[in-house]
C-alpha cells in the first residue's frame, strides 16, 4: 500500500489542512507557528508504531469548542494498492475484482472508517450476496407462505442490509459479533412464538454469513493489516559514546536505562558487539582478542556510515580498558583521536540522525512512512545537502514527509513535491502546492533555495545550461532525474540549469557568463528574425559556432518546438484541460494544425478559439510534473527523446576545443 494523499482536520491550529498529495518524497515548506509540525504529529498518531492516542481535550482547535466531539475525522488517507494486493481482495470475490485503493479516516476516539476506491462495495452492490444467504437458510422454510412471517423475513432482510452499512472500526470483527445480534432483534418480535422458535436458527446463521464471511469486512481486515507504520522522529538526540559496562548492564537488567545507555548501546549493535560479550572478555586473559575484536567493530562502523558525511572523511575506533568503553572518531588525515561527545553538534547531529534512523528503519520498518520534523537545524549548509542526498536514498523503500525553512533542505529538482504551509487568519493552517499564490513570507525559503542555487550555478566552475524558463526548467531536469532512475545517463552532475525568465534575458544572461569566461550553452527554441539586441547576440554566436543548442534541430522536428514536445501530445493536452476545466466547462480541447507542429503553438491557439486568451505555461508543466512523479517513468518515445536532448547537452560541454554550436544548427 503506498500513501497517495492525506488531509488532516481538527488538530491544533489546523481547521482543514485541504488534500496533499504525497509521493515518495513530500516537503512542507513555511515559517515558525505555521502548523507544520502539528500536521505531521496527527498523521503520526493515524497509526503509530507505539499507540498514541489523540487527545480531544488538548489537540482539538481552539475557539471550535461548540463542535468539539470524539467522533469528527482527524486524519483521512488515500491508499493504492499494488498488483499483488489487487489480486489478493479481488480473491476475495467479484466485489472487490475492481478494488484499486482505499480511503480511511480516523477519529478522534481511535475508530478507522474504511471506503474502497474508485467505488465503495456495499452489500447493496452486490444484492446476490444477500439473495445467496437468504436462499441457503431460508429457501425450504414452508413458514414463509405465512402473511405475519413473510413480513418479518423483509423486516429481518432490510435489517442485516442496514446494518451492514455501518463502517467498521480498527478491530472489524469485534464489532460485526457486537453488531449482529442487534440487527435481528426487531424481525424477531414480529413473529408469532411459533415461527420465531422455527426461523431464529436461520436467521442467526444468515446473520453470521453476512457479517462474518461479507467481502467487504474480509478486505477491511485484510487493508487492515497492511496499514505503514508512521514513524515521527524531531529531536534527534546528540550520542554519548562512553560507558562502564558493568554500570550500563546493572541498569539495563534493572530497565532503568538512561538515554545516554540507549545509545551505546545502539552503537554496539551497529558496530556488531553485544554487551554481555563486552563484559565477558573483561575477565578472559587473552587481552589481544579483544583489541583485534574491537578494532574490527569500528571498521564494520566505517564502512556502515562513513560515505555519508562528506564534510570530512572520518573513521570510528573503539577502545577498552575494564569495564571502561569508548568510542572515538578520527579524522582520516591525522592520527587524533576525539571521542564522540567532543565533536562539532553539526557531526554529532548527523551521525546521532543516520544512525537512530539506520536502526529503526531496519527490517519491520520497511515501507514505513517517515516523518521528519526540521531535520538538520544544526548543520552547515553544505551537510544539509548531504542529509538531502541521505534522505532520497531513505525514500527509496519508505514515503517520507518532512517540513524545513532552511533553503538547502530544498531539492529544487522535483518542485511538485514541495508544500507550503500557511496560518490564515479565521481559516487556519493550510498546505497547498502552488507556492507561488501563497503568502511571501511563506515561499520564502523556496525563493531563496532557487536564488541560492542559481547564484552559485553561475558563477561556479562547472557548465550551464540556460533554458528560456521555469517550465523548461522543470521539465528538463525531471526527465533527466527520471532517465537517471531508469538506468540511463542522465544530465551530467556538474551542469546545472539555470532559467532566465523570457527568451529575450537569454541573450543578456549568456553575455554575462561569456564576460566572465564561463561554460556555458544556451538551449533556443527558436533562431530570433528580427533585428532586436537578442536578435544580434544569437546570430553572433550563430557565425561564431558558439554556445548555442537548437531543440527542433537536436530531435529533427518543426522550429519553435519546446521541452513540452518531449512527452506526448495526449498527456499534455490532458494537463491543459485539467488546469482550464473550469474555464473550458469541462469540455475537450481539440487541436488545429498538424501534429508535427510544437505543441505550445496548438494549444495557446485552441484555447484562445475557446476565449481563453492567457495561457500560463509553468500552470500546466507543474500539472505535467506531478502526473510524471506519480507515474515515476517516461515513455519509450519519450525516453528516447529526452536521451537525444541530454546527449547533446552533454557532448556540447565536453567538447575538445570550447563549447560548439550543434552542427545542424548551421543548416537551419
Amino acid at each position: 500500500m503506498q500513501m497517495v494523499a492525506f488531509r488532516v482536520q481538527h488538530y491544533r491550529s489546523i481547521i482543514d489542512s485541504g488534500w496533499v498529495d504525497a509521493g515518495e518524497t513530500t516537503v512542507v515548506v513555511g515559517k515558525n507557528e505555521s502548523g507544520k509540525t502539528s500536521l505531521l504529529k496527527a498523521l503520526w498518531k493515524f497509526n503509530p508504531y507505539h499507540e498514541e492516542a489523540y487527545d480531544l481535550q488538548r489537540e482539538w482547535p481552539r475557539g471550535q469548542r461548540k463542535l468539539m466531539s470524539d467522533e469528527e475525522t482527524v486524519v483521512t488517507v488515500r491508499y493504492r494498492f499494488n498488483e499483488d494486493e489487487c489480486a489478493k481482495l479481488a480473491a476475495i470475490g467479484p466485489l472487490l475484482a475492481e478494488t484499486t485503493g482505499v480511503e480511511i479516516a480516523r477519529t478522534y476516539a481511535g475508530t478507522y472508517t474504511y471506503t474502497f476506491l474508485p467505488e465503495h462495495p456495499t452489500v447493496e452492490a452486490n444484492p446476490g450476496f444477500i439473495s445467496t444467504v437468504i436462499k441457503k437458510h431460508f429457501g425450504n422454510t414452508t413458514l414463509l407462505a405465512l402473511e405475519n412471517v413473510r413480513a418479518g423475513y423483509r423486516g429481518f432482510v432490510d435489517a442485516i442490509t442496514n446494518a451492514n452499512r455501518i463502517e467498521p472500526g480498527a478491530h472489524p470483527r469485534a464489532e460485526v459479533m457486537a453488531t449482529a445480534p442487534r440487527a435481528g432483534e426487531t424481525p424477531y418480535r414480529r413473529f408469532s412464538d411459533a415461527a420465531t422458535t422455527t426461523l431464529q436458527g436461520p436467521m442467526v446463521q444468515a446473520i453470521q454469513d453476512v457479517y462474518v464471511q461479507n467481502p467487504v469486512r474480509q478486505a477491511v481486515e485484510m487493508v487492515h493489516g497492511w496499514l505503514p507504520t508512521f514513524i515521527y522522529m524531531d529531536d534527534y538526540k546528540v550520542f554519548t559514546g562512553s560507558a562502564q559496562l558493568n554500570q550500563l548492564a546493572q541498569r539495563q537488567e534493572t530497565g532503568k536505562l538512561t538515554d545516554e545507555d540507549r545509545t551505546v548501546l545502539l552503537i554496539l549493535e551497529m558496530a556488531g558487539l553485544r554487551l554481555d560479550d563486552e563484559m565477558r572478555k573483561v575477565t578472559l586473559p587473552d587481552k589481544e582478542q579483544r583489541m583485534l575484536d574491537l578494532h574490527d567493530a569500528g571498521h564494520t562502523l566505517t564502512e556502515e556510515i562513513a560515505h555519508r558525511w562528506t564534510q570530512k572523511k572520518y573513521e570510528v575506533r573503539f577502545q577498552a580498558d575494564g569495564y571502561h568503553f569508548i568510542t572515538f572518531v578520527k579524522d582520516a588525515a591525522t592520527d587524533i583521536l576525539v571521542p564522540l561527545e567532543e565533536r562539532s553538534k553539526g557531526f554529532q547531529w548527523f551521525f546521532s540522525f543516520d544512525m537512530t534512523f539506520m536502526y529503526e528503519t531496519r527490517g519491520e520498518f520497511r515501507n514505513a512512512i517517515i516523518l521528519l520534523d526540521e531535520p538538520g537545524l544544526h548543520l552547515h549548509a553544505a551537510a544539509q545537502r548531504d542529509l538531502l542526498a541521505r534522505i532520497a536514498a531513505y525514500a527509496r523503500t519508505n514515503q517520507l514527509l518532512y517540513t524545513t525553512h532552511l533553503p538547502f533542505m530544498i531539492d529544487y529538482s522535483r518542485l511538485d513535491a514541495i508544500y507550503i504551509a500557511e496560518d490564515l487568519e479565521g481559516v487556519g493552517t493550510k498546505i497547498r502546492r502552488p507556492w507561488e499564490t501563497s503568502d511571501p513570507d511563506a515561499r520564502f525559503t523556496v525563493q531563496a533555495a532557487f536564488g541560492l542555487s542559481w547564484a552559485q550555478s553561475l558563477f561556479a566552475e562547472q557548465g550551464t545550461l540556460v533554458v528560456e524558463g521555469m517550465a523548461d526548467y522543470w521539465l528538463l531536469s525531471l526527465a533527466s532525474t527520471l532517465l537517471q532512475e531508469a538506468g540511463d545517463a542522465g544530465l551530467r552532475a556538474d551542469i546545472t540549469i539555470t532559467p532566465a525568465g523570457s527568451a529575450s534575458i537569454m541573450a543578456y544572461v549568456g553575455s554575462l557568463l561569456h564576460d566572465q569566461r564561463l561554460d556555458f550553452v544556451m538551449l533556443l527554441r527558436d533562431i530570433p528574425q528580427d533585428d532586436s539586441p537578442y536578435a544580434r547576440v544569437i546570430q553572433s554566436w550563430i557565425e561564431g559556432r558558439q554556445h548555442l543548442l537548437l531543440l527542433s534541430a537536436i530531435l529533427g522536428r518543426a522550429p519553435g518546438c519546446t521541452t513540452e514536445d518531449l512527452f506526448p501530445a495526449a498527456d499534455y493536452i490532458r494537463a491543459v484541460e485539467q488546469v482550464y476545466a473550469t474555464r473550458l466547462s469541462g469540455a475537450p480541447l481539440t487541436l488545429a494544425g498538424d501534429e508535427t507542429q510544437p505543441i505550445l503553438a496548438r494549444v495557446t491557439t485552441a484555447l484562445a478559439a475557446r476565449g481563453v486568451a492567457d495561457f500560463h505555461r509553468d500552470r500546466v508543466a507543474r500539472r505535467v510534473m506531478g502526473e510524471l512523479s506519480a507515474r515515476g517513468t517516461l515513455t519509450p518515445s519519450t525516453q528516447e527523446a529526452v536521451t537525444r536532448v541530454v546527449a547533446a547537452i552533454n557532448a556540447a560541454f565536453t567538447a575538445d576545443d570550447g563549447v560548439k554550436l550543434m552542427p545542424q544548427l548551421a543548416d537551419t
